[in-house]
């Protein structure tokens, strides 16, 4: 029993050889593959190369953070360090969901759909659509996604994560969906009400604010939230404390830009969505002819 270590009760136990996982990279490497075929196929003639390179090359950025988060040996270190495993949810929540939604992969797959099939599918997919253009559908959404990651954060789910690979792959798909989600609702919904923009905003502000506040205890902890990372930093040599404190301040300083970011296309939206000074002049109606004199008399 001596020679078992801290890292064998993990998801993947230390020293599994090869950090890489190929078999990610290579389904990764098909959806960009596939995508981009889709894109040329299905590219409108006599428009700009930017209505294809943009989505392509969002599409292409989302997939790369991706298997950086997921392929890469940041997957492996997560289990040791609690800041490499932020940075791994903050890869998959604030940099690959919201590019994989700006390259807005849906119409242009209903797009390539046999006509009955697309019938059948584009009608369900516009009722989506619509709810989710209430204020009221936005904000419930953004309060799921912050949910989502504040549960996966108490020490409980945290830890079953670490220790069980079928909870650990359950959480990194409820990240990337509730991610996906959520900012599909705040950036791709088209917007063209004061009330929807205004919602979109706020629910920007929720997990802004609530992650903000996550890592703002993580960084004030005195004491270590998981008792794996302890055991981890025991057979690697350093403070889980430390580790800790260092995840939090990465949660603040990673995820607070991106939301800020978010607010401001929202509020240029805003801005460009409010009716404008410069109009037309509003027509003046003809005067009787009897308050002529009484004008006239005034010039004079």
């Amino acid at each position: 029993m001596s020679g078992l270590r801290p890292g064998s009760m993990l998801a993947h136990p230390l020293g599994g050889g090869d950090d890489w996982s190929y078999a990610t990279i290579v389904l990764l490497g098909l959806a960009a593959l596939g995508y981009t075929c889709l894109l040329a196929w299905s590219a409108p003639r006599r428009r700009s190369p930017w209505a294809v390179a943009a989505p392509g090359a969002a599409w292409l950025a989302g997939l790369t953070a991706l298997g950086a988060a997921l392929a890469s040996p940041l997957e492996r270190l997560a289990e040791d360090s609690l800041t490499a495993h932020m940075v791994q949810h903050l890869l998959l929540t604030i940099v690959a969901a919201p590019l994989l939604v700006v390259a807005d992969p849906v119409p242009r797959v209903l797009s390539a759909l046999p006509p009955r099939a697309r019938e059948v599918v584009a009608r369900p997919w516009s009722a989506v659509v619509r709810g989710a253009r209430r204020p009221g559908v936005v904000l419930v959404v953004a309060v799921g996604y912050l949910a989502v990651v504040l549960l996966w954060h108490l020490p409980d789910a945290y830890e079953a994560a670490v220790r069980s690979e079928a909870v650990h792959v359950a959480e990194h798909l409820t990240f990337l969906a509730a991610a996906a989600v959520f900012w599909w609702c705040v950036l791709r919904i088209p917007r063209r009400r004061l009330g929807q923009l205004v919602a979109g905003l706020v629910a920007v502000v929720v997990p802004a604010f609530g992650e903000a506040v996550l890592g703002g205890a993580m960084m004030l902890s005195s004491t270590p939230w998981y008792a794996v990372y302890v055991e981890t930093a025991a057979d690697h040599g350093f403070d889980p404390v430390a580790d800790q404190q260092v995840a939090g301040a990465v949660l603040w300083a990673a995820g607070t830009p991106v939301y800020l970011l978010a607010a401001v296309v929202l509020v240029l939206r805003l801005v460009r969505s409010a009716p404008s000074d410069d109009g037309p002049p509003v027509p003046v109606p003809p005067m009787p002819d009897r308050a002529r004199p009484a004008l006239d008399a005034a010039g004079r």
